[in-house]
């Protein structure tokens, strides 16, 4: 009689044992318990399209990527900081500084007085472009012309949206094949 119970109690632990584990993962996937790691640190920029799409001509195209800042109706010093930091973070890519170009995206009411003695590349957008992206202040757009991923961040947060955006980049460029 003894060793049959302990025939038993070893088979019961061992379907335990293997059973277990499935089970616990069942349940924190059902009652969502586990959040999925997100690596992006900006928002994607969906449904898929291109600046050719919205009408706007990018000379950049088929060349490289771009770290492009919409230019405010009125460039403050929260403007002029992200200006600089645009440029600085280009600057951070090191050697893969060539596959990626900063860019400054004017729309009809930027203010031109700002950027003036800058010399970066610049893309006039329309009124399509703005309501695609809405409140986004910097777009990563790949070489084809995609709209990839955009970041907003109030005056406060530049710096550490300058790291995500850099990131990102780095991110980008590793895993890309164009550009």
């Amino acid at each position: 009689m003894q060793a049959k119970t302990k025939g038993r109690v070893i088979l019961i632990a061992i379907v335990l044992f293997f059973a277990l584990p499935a089970l616990v993962a069942k349940a924190v996937l059902s009652n969502h318990w586990y959040q999925s790691g997100i690596t992006n640190k900006g928002t994607l920029i969906e449904p898929r399209v291109t600046l050719s799409q919205l009408g706007i001509d990018n000379p950049l195209q088929h060349s490289r990527w771009q770290m492009a800042y919409l230019v405010p109706d009125q460039c403050d010093d929260a403007c002029r900081q992200q200006l600089h930091l645009l440029t600085q973070s280009h600057t951070a890519l090191g050697k893969e500084q060539g596959r990626v170009s900063p860019v400054l995206l004017l729309s009809a009411g930027s203010d031109l007085n700002a950027i003036r003695d800058l010399t970066l590349p610049r893309i006039t957008v329309n009124q399509r472009f703005i309501q695609t992206v809405g409140a986004v202040q910097l777009v990563i757009i790949d070489p084809l012309g995609q709209l990839v991923m955009g970041y907003t961040a109030s005056a406060e947060q530049q710096v550490a949206l300058s790291r995500s955006v850099l990131a990102d980049m780095r991110k980008l460029l590793k895993l890309s094949r164009v550009g």
